[in-house]
């Protein structure tokens, strides 16, 4: 009754025209070998005489085994009562046959198929055949019972508040349909987890299960046990037991050890009861009988139910009086309805339909003829009317899906079909339909879509997190592009290959460097590429992405026999780069297409990768420089110390004998003698004290004391005492504020400021010089100045006075050897500080510097 769009003809019309003459059995064959389900026929009496391949391919039965009353085989042994009871009442009645069951698959796993079968008829309207077909509905089916398990749970959870009754009778509840075993404890308010209930298909086993729980109670530091997962709050997965697991378990315990096996115990899942961000219980799911494995599928579903029970447990307990949990948990969809209606050859609707009346609210009057239109979401109406009028006029099945106004007011998804009855000449005699409400099917969709891009998102998310932890590390290159390999391997279970190829500058390749995922045969697997050659070289030349969702066609693939054994169906291969410069190339292998998701993904993680290893290559060059730097400054340091102090004894012998020649023979020669030996006298002096700076230049990094909380104000006293004689001899004036405590070596800071005081008295004006020592405090390190008024620095010359042996005037002129600044700026940079100044020619000299603040206790 559903007016819209133009449909093609359903299935089951089409193999009824071909297999309404003899002469179409093999157009039949041939088009049943290409539908993309399970077909088969039997004769008049049901005997079935044929099966495409699809079905031998999905059940793993030998050509003809499935003949005759052979197809119930395949099916479940608790289905076929129901199947063949649908079936004999079809075959009596000519009816069609329609029947939800599970077959089979040829590694004994069982799936959900919906079989449908109609009969051709010859021209007199005998039966000359059934035809049938399988269809697959394991996920809607299973999306559909967790929705309804779930629906039924949370009735059942808002039926009470007397919490421990209603959660005793939902692990009831969960056994055999989600689990053969299930428990739920409760955290108490004395902090003991109690097991609150548990269930199993045999009473016999519940209480073995209370019994072992009092002999055997949890280990709290199990890292699977209910404890952790309490404590932590996260879920706890084991998709196969172990017995290396049962042994770790039962702790060495011999006969609680001989028990655990006994049970079987196959699978397992304990989920959180967290409400509000608190976590007071655990709800487990075993299997054991029945063999099954959980899924994160089955993972998700019970971590939505034991959050559905927590937030029930949680009402109980904070609102004893409040209203019933049914009002907070409603039914995520309604029940499935139906309603059959009947129209006339022209499309009118003339009969009246009950069930129409009961799902829509209208009246007959209101629907009549095209009425119904008016229960139509407005948007889809224009659109059903099309195809309804298509249909009639073609005279084929109509389907179609749109929204319809329920009597409560919502709007219901509706799958509408209708088939044209036809008279003798062919003639459309009436139409029937129904309207099916699948909006519970559709939000069933709909839900399993979004846990599935859910999960897809952790994985992604976690790729990406545990790549960034492993470039992190401080590890060769080598080991963090392998270990990179088998985080994306790992993490991406569509991807059963990784591999990361560097870029060697040297070589002028590609190298393989990073493996993960399944064996490549050593035949076919080269470990250098050059830029340009093969599907890896492609990418490192072209410095691009490459995607393939087609590998097994693609020229460039060097083996398509492995590649097909492995299942292999895409590939991507992405550039390394750092800067526009070639790093490597990251290449992955797919089980299926990859999205776009994926992609992105991938494309953020090369980055990562690229900019990572590029980054601790830079370090580990680094590192290396820097022990190189070490080791020469150690090695100059070593030089400097033993040569000056090899210096000092021969110079001592010359002073001597030059002072000697000095006080002997001074004036007992002619002038020029006493002047030349005066010119030895002060080249020697001169020497030592050069020597002297020189050995305290070297000593500033080896000789230095610990850093300790020292007074500034009595270093910068104990510089001005050993001072005392230039200042009185200047005139000098020296003004100091309060200064502060630093983390320093005293005897280096009294150094610095004799060496910037001195020079401040040193070089000095024509007026007697004044001084100005003062300190600031700038976030965690004091700045020290030292201003004067003396002849000033011309500002070309403020980085040269920090060289060691830089002067900028003649000793005549200034004493002095010109390394004075040089230990200052050493022993600052020891300290963690920097040093400089402010001048202007005649305007006097600035010298600041910083030093660390004691740090301030917490």
């Amino acid at each position: 009754m559903n007016p819209t769009e133009r449909r093609a003809p359903d299935v089951h019309t089409l193999l009824s025209q071909t297999l309404s003459s003899p002469e179409g059995e093999l157009a039949f064959r041939q088009l049943a070998e290409a539908i993309p389900q399970l077909v088969w026929t039997t004769r008049p009496d049901g005997h079935h005489d044929y099966f495409n391949q699809r079905w031998y391919d999905y059940t793993g039965t030998s050509l003809g085994a499935t003949f005759g009353e052979g197809w119930r085989l395949p099916f479940h042994p608790d289905d076929v009562p129901e199947a063949q009871k649908r079936w004999q009442h079809s075959l009596r009645t000519g009816e069609p046959y329609e029947v939800e069951y599970r077959c089979r698959r040829y590694d004994g796993v069982y799936r959900w198929f919906i079989g449908r079968a109609n009969p051709v008829r010859d021209a007199s309207g005998q039966i000359v055949k059934w035809f049938g077909t399988c269809t697959d509905i394991e996920e809607q089916k299973r999306a559909r019972d967790s929705l309804q398990f779930l629906t039924e749970a949370s009735e059942l959870l808002s039926s009470s508040l007397d919490y421990e009754t209603t959660l005793a009778a939902l692990t009831r509840l969960a056994v055999p349909r989600l689990a053969d075993w299930c428990s739920l404890d409760i955290l108490g308010e004395d902090g003991v987890v109690r097991l609150l209930s548990v269930a199993h298909v045999d009473p016999a086993k519940v209480k073995l299960a209370h019994e072992l729980r009092q002999r055997y109670p949890p280990d709290p530091k199990d890292p699977n046990g209910l404890h952790e997962v309490i404590r932590t709050g996260r879920s706890a997965v084991m998709p196969d037991i172990s017995d290396a697991a049962l042994v770790a378990a039962t702790r060495g315990d011999k006969e609680h050890l001989r028990i655990a096996r006994t049970l079987g115990l196959r699978s397992a899942i304990t989920v959180p009861l967290t409400a509000r961000g608190r976590t007071f219980g655990a709800f487990a799911l075993v299997t054991a009988e029945s063999g099954r494995r959980f899924t994160p599928a089955d993972v998700s579903l019970a971590e939505q139910l034991a959050s559905r029970a927590a937030i029930a447990v949680d009402n109980a307990r904070l609102y004893g009086n409040a209203v019933r949990a049914e009002e907070r948990f409603r039914s995520l969809i309604n029940a499935t309805s139906q309603a059959v209606w009947v129209t006339r050859p022209e499309g009118h609707v003339e009969e009246d339909s009950p069930s129409w009346r009961a799902f829509t609210g209208q009246t007959y009057e209101e629907y009549k003829g095209y009425g119904w239109l008016a229960v139509v979401h407005p948007e889809d109406q224009e659109r059903v009317r099309r195809g309804w009028q298509a249909a009639r006029a073609l005279k084929q099945p109509y389907e179609v899906e749109m929204r319809v106004r329920r009597v409560d007011g919502s709007y219901a998804v509706t799958l509408a079909r209708a088939v044209p009855l036809l008279d003798a000449k062919k003639q459309v005699r009436e139409w029937i339909g129904t309207s099916t409400d699948v909006t519970a099917q559709r939000q069933a969709e709909e839900a399993s879509r979004r846990l599935e891009s859910e999960q897809r998102a952790r994985e992604l998310e976690a790729l990406r997190a545990q790549v960034s932890d492993v470039l992190s590390r401080e590890d060769s290159p080598a080991r963090l592009v392998q270990a990179c390999a088998e985080v994306v391997v790992r993490n991406l279970t569509v991807l059963p290959m990784a591999q990361l190829w560097t870029w060697n500058r040297e070589a002028r390749a590609l190298l393989l460097e990073g493996h993960a995922g399944i064996t490549v045969p050593t035949a076919f697997q080269p470990t250098r590429f050059e830029l340009g050659e093969g599907l890896v070289g492609k990418v490192g030349q072209e410095r691009k992405p490459l995607l393939i969702n087609d590998v097994l066609r693609h020229p460039g693939l060097r083996s398509r026999e492995w590649a097909q054994t492995q299942g292999l169906v895409s590939f991507l291969g992405t550039p390394l780069l750092v800067r526009g410069q070639l790093v490597g190339v990251l290449v992955v292998f797919g089980l299926r297409p990859l999205e776009e998701e994926t992609l992105a993904t991938l494309s953020t993680v090369a980055e990562a990768m690229a900019q990572g290893l590029e980054r601790r290559r830079a370090e580990l060059a680094l590192q290396e420089h820097a022990q190189d730097l070490a080791r020469s400054n150690e090695e100059l340091q070593q030089f400097a110390y033993v040569a000056s102090h090899d210096l000092q004894e021969p110079l001592r012998m010359v002073a001597s004998y030059t002072q000697l020649l000095s006080r002997r023979y001074k004036g007992r020669l002619d002038s020029d003698a006493d002047e030349f030996i005066q010119y030895a006298v002060d080249g020697v002096n001169r020497m030592q004290r050069l020597i002297e700076d020189l050995l305290a230049y070297s000593r500033v990094g080896t000789r230095g004391h610990e850093f300790k909380p020292i007074d500034s104000g009595r270093a910068l006293e104990k510089a001005l005492a050993n001072l005392k004689a230039l200042v009185d001899e200047s005139g000098a004036t020296i003004a100091q504020s309060r200064l502060p405590a630093v983390m320093a070596d005293e005897t280096q800071l009294t150094q610095v400021f004799q060496n910037l005081v001195g020079n401040a008295l040193k070089f000095r004006g024509s007026t007697p010089p004044r001084v100005v020592v003062d300190a600031e405090r700038q976030g965690t390190e004091w700045r020290f100045t030292v201003e004067d008024n003396g002849i000033g620095i011309e500002p070309q010359y403020f980085e040269r006075i920090f060289v060691i042996f830089q002067r900028l005037h003649g000793k005549e002129e200034y004493p002095g050897t010109g390394i004075g600044l040089a230990i200052c700026k050493k022993i600052v940079e020891r300290h963690g500080g920097r040093i400089g100044l402010d001048s202007q020619p005649g305007q006097g000299t600035t010298f600041w510097f910083t030093l660390p603040a004691v740090p301030t206790p917490s």
